[in-house]
């Protein structure tokens, strides 16, 4: 029980506007060097895979000087591709998210913000993505016992469809408050079909 509440607060973090993108662009996922991809074959034998790839997070001293604070900023890619028959007619959503594991917390809580004044997003002929949740600032106070522990933030999502298509990232701002001592953070993409097919990939570590 308490855990669904978390994941209810989690996910209460990206709430709220909707940012419609319809573009169809020539390009699709063709990108630099690719951190992490996994792929799942759907109900209609298609391939469906979920891809990072250019990521780079920088940590850098927390601006409100507090030693609880952990700060970064996160560039890069999260992208999708669908291959096999009838690629046109699939349909889905895309996720991108942190998993955060700390030792230990202060006070038994941490706060979670996030800040995303850098996203956009391209996809191939044909393809369709609807970006929800963009708020500028956005962030959750979840009450986690005093540690170790990990925890999900889901940060930016949007309904996909087509072959391929991704969502790049650029001075993607987050900060986490409340931990003691080394903070790790692993980014994911998460793909779900339109008939509940999932696959995630995650990233590599980044620790401070």
């Amino acid at each position: 029980m308490r855990d669904n509440s978390r994941r209810a607060v989690a996910r209460a973090t990206a709430a709220a506007a909707a940012v419609a993108i319809g573009i169809a662009l020539a390009g699709g996922t063709a990108a630099g060097g690719i951190d992490s991809v996994s792929s799942i074959v759907d109900h209609s034998t298609r391939t469906v895979e979920a891809i990072q790839s250019d990521t780079r997070i920088d940590f850098v001293p927390p601006l409100d000087g507090n030693p609880l604070t952990r700060e970064w900023f996160h560039n890069g890619r999260a992208a999708y591709r669908v291959s096999g028959p009838n690629t046109d007619d699939w349909r889905g959503h895309i996720t991108i998210g942190y998993m955060v594991g700390y030792p230990a917390t202060l006070s038994g809580k941490i706060k979670f913000h996030y800040y995303t004044p850098g996203l956009g997003a391209q996809v191939g002929t044909d393809s369709f993505i609807q970006l929800f949740d963009l708020i500028p600032q956005i962030g959750a106070e979840i009450e986690v016992g005093t540690g170790p522990g990990i925890q999900t933030f889901e940060c930016a999502g949007g309904d996909i469809s087509g072959g391929e298509g991704f969502i790049q990232m650029s001075g993607f701002h987050g900060t986490v408050t409340g931990v003691l001592g080394q903070t790790t953070i692993r980014p994911f993409v998460r793909v779900v079909g339109a008939d509940g097919d999932t696959v995630i990939t995650y990233g590599p570590l980044w620790t401070i």
